[in-house]
């Protein structure tokens, strides 16, 4: 991943291009540029290479395939940092419109167990045409009932109400003044050295 890190470059300094400088010893890109973009100058590729950690941000190189940014760091262009941020931004509005539209699962069933049964439905699961999907699912599970699913009849008496509970029967018994005194005893014996 070099788009973000720091080119290395192995030229010597006797063999970097010459570069005018303006007098405050930076590089005076307006007189090596080749041309300007939006976003700032065009350079030649190997003036661009050699001292991109002096380039102003904005400047691209003649290839059109990198833009320096941040003292020294590259972006390629079609992953230039402002127009990241802008497609992050468009991507996270998009998502939010998604998200808002997304309906529960409890929300989705509760429509569709207002929906009724069609007539071919109704032909086809024996049971009259105009009932709710809710009742057919019920009538569904008290068939399979009759027909020996235990799960079924579960929860057709899990619904009705009659699940059976599991209670557990505990007696508690209070500890009087002479278990404490026992007990105490028998802490002190236990503690006693042999």
């Amino acid at each position: 991943m070099e788009d973000n890190k720091i080119k290395k470059l192995n030229i010597p300094a006797a063999d970097l291009p010459e570069v005018p400088r303006t007098e405050d010893g930076k590089i005076d890109v307006e007189k090596i540029a080749i041309g300007k973009d939006e976003k700032g100058y065009i350079i030649p590729d190997n003036i661009f290479d050699s001292y991109l950690k002096e380039l102003p941000p904005g400047t691209t190189n003649e290839s059109q395939s990198y833009r320096a940014y941040n003292g020294g760091k590259l972006a390629r262009l079609e992953n230039d940092p402002e127009e990241a941020s802008k497609r992050g931004t468009a991507g996270a509005n998009a998502s939010n419109t998604t998200q808002a539209a997304r309906r529960s699962i409890k929300e989705i069933l509760e429509e569709l167990s207002r929906r009724t049964v069609t007539a071919e439905e109704a032909e086809e699961y024996s049971m009259e045409e105009g009932t709710s999907l809710l009742e057919a699912a019920n009538l569904a599970q008290i068939r399979r009932a009759m027909k020996g699913d235990t799960k079924a009849a579960e929860y057709i008496r899990d619904t009705l109400g009659e699940k059976p509970v599991d209670k557990i029967a505990a007696e508690v018994e209070t500890i009087t003044a002479e278990d404490r005194e026992r007990i105490e005893r028998i802490l002190k014996r236990d503690k006693a050295p042999e």
